[in-house]
């Protein structure tokens, strides 16, 4: 795209050039120009270019994405690349002011980044340099896929609608779509499902029909197709592995993986609360996590993102606003603390590790109720067999039962008391206004500040008894190794610590000992 754009202003130059030549010019040397008449010409023309900008500047190419995230992303990778050019590029997307955005625009850029609904908003605010989208001669769509399933996006149909209107220059127009899960069976938004009449209307497509609709809606002609996907649907160089537990164990196993295996560590959530819930509850822990959800504000998001980018022991609890297309560099583990809902967001989640020939590990913790969704997963991914179980140490595992039940704890005595705080004024308000002084009301006032700072006592007892816990370290030599809530036996690791070893030998080493146990079981059979 860079090199096209490149030769079209290069074109555009000449042309120029070649117009702008005049019969009643004189020729250079015919003209007497002293050396200070040069002088400030010069200088005039370096202010004129510094501070006029062509408003006809012609709009080459429009790049397209799901998230705010990844539309930075693209941006600063293509300026990177561009800085010797003088092309210029803009990011447009919802969370920041427009007006700004739109100051932008009036500088007129080669190239656009973009997500649709701010695009669709600004062009329909009449802006004048995205009034030339229909004359673009490059889009691009990034998580095609996900971008026109129907009931996510729908700016972008109108928006395609808009750029394919000019039949002359979508015929010239180059298209490049791009997605990890493209011709991946997709589930149907969750707003259509509940919708009965809609979601009938919704026709289950083969692979290929799908494509076939892509290339269909986003006008392309003589299109080809470049498919690098694996058999497997994930990277060959990614570990994956498996806990089953119960729901409200998934806490113990989560902290027991982050402190026997510290590094860059990216967990993924279905729901805002579950993300909250867990920041909350990790923060009490001392893991200083970060945290990424798609109503927190813009500005927040970014320097989440950078703070783990930083930090190669970073912790990030994040919901799938996180799992497309985002290229944070040496993630180690991804833990799917819910079982995705989806076999392309368990695709997509997992791809934040693993990257460029690395090696990463995922990690499932799968509740009773989530067996129906793992068991799905593995069908639509071609598997017949289950992933490997990731050992546990039973006595490990006890140290941080006590540690996490207790910032349970403390996180349910700073939940009540914020919430008393919040009735307490609301009642300090009513008193005042109806202004009762009574001795019943000062006789309970008494008595709620007898209580509220007995419950103070409490948490800062508390406090001070996890902090005193989690400076001891985890005693962990000796293990004895196990599956968690299952009843498969044990296995001998000897007095290697897990400290010592990566998770992913662990995980390779676990699955090792339990497929020669079964080759053992066999033998005896027979």
């Amino acid at each position: 795209m860079l090199e096209g754009i490149m030769r079209m202003k290069k074109a555009k130059h000449q042309n120029a050039d070649d117009s702008s030549e005049h019969e009643l010019t004189p020729p250079p040397e015919d003209v007497d120009i002293t050396e200070e008449d040069e002088r400030v010409f010069a200088e005039e023309g370096r202010h004129l270019n510094k501070h006029c900008v062509d408003t006809e500047k012609p709009l080459y190419g429009l790049i397209l994405t799901p998230t705010r995230e990844l539309a930075v992303q693209i941006n600063d990778h293509l300026k990177a690349v561009a800085k010797y050019t003088d092309i210029n590029i803009a990011t447009v997307f919802g969370g920041l002011a427009a007006v700004k955005q739109e100051r932008l625009l009036r500088k007129c850029p080669e190239i656009v980044i973009a997500t649709p609904g701010r695009l669709w908003e600004l062009i329909q605010s009449e802006n004048h340099h995205l009034s030339k989208v229909a004359d673009i001669r490059f889009l691009v769509i990034d998580e095609t896929d996900r971008m026109l399933e129907k009931g996510h996006f729908e700016e972008l149909k109108q928006l395609l609608e808009l750029i394919n209107a000019n039949e002359e220059a979508k015929k010239l127009r180059r298209n490049y779509i791009f997605s990890a899960t493209l011709t991946m069976d997709h589930e149907m938004p969750e707003h259509l499902k509940k919708n009965v009449k809609k979601s009938k209307k919704v026709l289950k497509l083969t692979p290929g029909q799908r494509m076939d609709n892509l290339i269909e809606t986003i006008g392309m002609t003589d299109p080809k197709i470049v498919d690098l996907t694996q058999d497997h649907g994930t990277a060959r160089t990614l570990t994956e592995s498996r806990i089953l537990c119960q729901a409200e164990h998934k806490d113990f196993y989560l902290y027991y993986f982050l402190d026997r295996h510290p590094g860059r560590t990216l967990v993924f959530c279905n729901s805002i609360d579950c993300v909250k819930r867990l920041v909350s509850l990790f923060d009490y822990l001392n893991c200083e996590p970060l945290s990424l959800f798609g109503s927190m504000q813009q500005r927040q998001r970014l320097k989440n993102l950078e703070r783990f980018t930083a930090n190669p022991r970073a912790l990030l609890i994040a919901t799938d606003v996180a799992a497309r297309g985002l290229d944070i560099p040496n993630v180690d583990h991804v833990i799917h603390y819910q079982v995705p809902k989806t076999t392309e967001n368990y695709v997509h989640r997992s791809g934040r590790t693993a990257r460029a020939s690395r090696e990463g590990l995922t990690v499932l913790l799968i509740g009773p109720g989530e067996v129906r969704d793992y068991v799905k997963l593995n069908q639509d991914l071609g598997r017949t067999q289950d992933l490997p179980l990731y050992p546990t140490s039973e006595r490990v595992m006890k140290q941080v039962r006590e540690r996490v039940s207790l910032a349970r704890q403390i996180e349910r005595m700073d939940l009540q008391q914020r919430r008393e705080t919040v009735s307490r004024s609301w009642e300090d308000q009513l008193a005042k206004e109806f202004q009762s002084d009574s001795e019943v009301d000062s006789e309970q006032e008494s008595m709620r500040r007898l209580e509220q700072t007995k419950r103070k006592r409490q948490f800062k007892a508390r406090r001070l008894e996890l902090s005193q816990l989690l400076a001891k370290p985890i005693i962990a030599d000796q293990l004895e190794m196990s599956y968690p809530s299952l009843n498969v036996g044990a296995m001998q690791s000897g007095p290697v610590d897990q400290k010592d070893q990566s998770a992913i030998s662990l995980v390779r080493k676990a699955e090792e000992q339990r497929m020669l146990e079964k080759k053992q079981r066999k033998n005896k059979k027979k």
